[in-house]
């Protein structure tokens, strides 16, 4: 609990693959994966549309996930933590199928808030986000007292939630395997940003021969 995890490496060096079999969506074809059975994982995917139903509203469709709700009015109660997320008011009582992708990312990240998870599993949480949107969530990963595990291409969000070196590591994916980098994410990039420069140098010289 606490700790933040960057999972990095190039495409389809299996990142996602990682985060399936930490979830239990995939099983290993080798060793075996151990959780808790009370361990509540929040889990947000390239393919978060596949979550959501497309005719429910927003508001009908976390009610029905989450029925026991506080207050005076339980759609109210709905209703404000989707404000928190930044989806308006004239968009909670429309169906889903008609919001845009950055819309149904704020339903999907609202579901995921009030399961109220010990863990969070991101896989590119800031596609279809704007560069506020991108800030917000930054903020409250910042006060989320459980573990974070990341991918992410946004280098920005990255360093922000692996700001404590003391919290944070890095994970690099490669070659079939997983290994800690004994770094911050900070020198990973400036390792990264040297081989890449390493390999246009020796292109540059192969084009001038």
């Amino acid at each position: 609990m606490g700790t933040r995890v960057a999972i990095v490496g190039p495409n389809g060096a299996g990142k996602s693959t990682l985060l399936n079999l930490i979830a239990g969506d995939l099983v290993p074809t080798e060793g075996e994966v151990r959780r808790s059975q009370k361990l509540r994982i929040g889990r947000y995917s390239q393919h978060f549309v596949d979550q959501l139903s497309m005719w429910e509203t927003p508001v009908e469709y976390l009610l029905r996930l989450y029925p026991d709700q506080e207050g005076c009015s339980k759609q109210e109660a709905v209703r404000a933590k989707l404000g928190k997320f930044g989806l308006t008011g004239e968009n909670h009582s429309t169906p889903t199928a008609k919001l845009s992708g950055g819309q149904k990312a704020r339903v999907v990240l609202t579901s995921i808030s009030m399961s109220k998870p010990h863990i969070l599993l991101l896989d590119e949480p800031t596609n279809h986000l704007d560069m506020q949107t991108i800030d917000a969530l930054a903020d409250a990963l910042d006060e989320f007292k459980g573990g974070v595990v990341l991918v992410s291409h946004d280098s920005r969000l990255i360093s922000r939630v692996c700001e404590d070196e003391e919290k944070s590591e890095i994970w690099l994916v490669e070659n079939g395997t997983v290994t800690f980098f004994r770094g911050t994410f900070e020198e990973y990039k400036e390792e990264l940003i040297g081989e890449i420069k390493a390999e246009v140098d020796e292109l540059t010289s192969l084009v001038g021969c």
